[in-house]
């Protein structure tokens, strides 16, 4: 399975969700949002609710075209095999990368701007032909009553039309609110280790303990302890393995 598919479900589905009364009419509601997005923009729409880990498919006119099962309403996961292995491998793996980090950017702000954000990208997805049709798809999260975790995440595939003046990045991250757009290379990723924090996350990947980085860096193993510390708060991880394997999914290694 993809590292950065891992990483997602290792990080979403452990959140601590709640076990309020109105968490079935939060699901209504959301379901209510995708039916409206998938009715007026005839596109496919996948409501993924992570606490239950099921999906929801809302199919418009391109579940036809891509050959798509359209009596598969419901999934016991969290995640569209039947369409994901249409994408290219690629484009699927741009995809869980661009995921992994827009997750890992809305649980590092404030909840009043978590939901500004969406992931946007280009995928070549498999017509029923077998050939490739470049299809958009866009990813964000909708708002319910569980306090700091994220519950519902909603996808959005749309045929993309060939024409000179219409088309989507490879993949980026945008601000719906403020229309900022952050590249998923971009230094606001980039910038979130020091190039210190960076060096030493570096060494711990390749195995050495902090005794030997502090040697090696000429530095004491307190500013070694301080800067590992700092890793996994920045991070949001709980171990220097976990640290490891989001950094590395998410470019900074």
């Amino acid at each position: 399975m993809n590292n950065s598919r891992s990483s997602l479900d290792a990080k979403s589905l452990s959140q601590p969700f709640g076990t309020g009364i109105d968490a079935g009419v939060q699901l209504e509601n959301c379901q209510h949002t995708a039916q409206i997005y998938a009715t007026i923009e005839k596109c496919i729409c996948v409501l993924s609710d992570l606490k239950t880990r099921q999906s929801y498919l809302y199919q418009g006119g391109l579940a036809e075209q891509l050959g798509l099962d359209e009596n598969n309403t419901a999934i016991r996961s969290i995640w569209e095999d039947e369409l994901l292995n249409r994408i290219h491998p690629q484009d699927l793996q741009r995809k869980y990368r661009l995921e992994f980090q827009l997750f890992q950017l809305l649980k590092s702000i404030d909840i009043s701007q978590r939901f500004d954000y969406e992931a946007v990208s280009k995928l070549r997805i498999k017509d029923k032909e077998g050939s490739y049709v470049f299809v958009k798809h866009r990813i964000l999260y909708l708002k319910g009553l569980e306090g700091d975790t994220i519950r519902f995440a909603l996808c959005l595939y749309n045929i993309l039309y060939n024409h000179p003046e219409f088309d989507v990045p490879q993949g980026v991250i945008v601000n719906t609110k403020s229309a900022e757009v952050i590249d998923y290379d971009n230094q606001q990723f980039d910038n979130k280790l020091s190039s210190r924090e960076k060096e030493i996350l570096q060494l711990i990947q390749y195995g050495r303990r902090s005794k030997e980085i502090a040697s090696k860096l000429s530095v004491s193993i307190n500013t070694v302890h301080r800067h590992r510390q700092n890793i996994l708060q920045k991070l949001k991880v709980s171990s220097a393995i976990e640290a490891c394997r989001v950094a590395e999914n998410m470019g900074l290694l």
